[in-house]
């Protein structure tokens, strides 16, 4: 078995500057002043967590501890909006149930 030396790489730019060499250059397009002068970007994201008859606070609930975000009626106390809800509150409850009980059943010894 012989071992001989590859041949020599071919003269000129190699992977990534060879690319870039035989790339077209890219036109740009500068916007005009009066364009960029005219046109204010807004806000991407608008946040308002105050509403005009709401009143917003925090409270812990029991059956998960986990802390809930309300928007509640000033005047009637009814929540208007929560933040997990009520159905997410409720299956967080219902999976650690599951898993305490689950944990308490495997250790019961099934010989007899």
């Amino acid at each position: 078995m012989e071992i001989r030396p590859l041949a020599g790489a071919p003269p000129g730019p190699q992977g990534l500057d060879a690319l870039g060499a035989t790339a077209a250059p890219a036109e740009t397009q500068q916007p005009s002043d009066a364009a960029t002068r005219s046109t204010t970007l807004e806000p991407a994201v608008k946040l308002d967590i105050g509403t005009p008859n709401g009143k917003a606070r925090y409270i812990q609930d029991l059956d998960t501890s986990t802390i809930v975000f309300q928007v509640v009626d000033k005047s009637s106390g009814t929540v208007i909006d929560q933040l997990p809800s009520e159905t997410a509150l409720r299956n967080r409850a219902y999976d650690s149930a599951r898993e305490s009980h689950r944990s308490q059943t495997g250790s019961v010894s099934r010989i007899a």
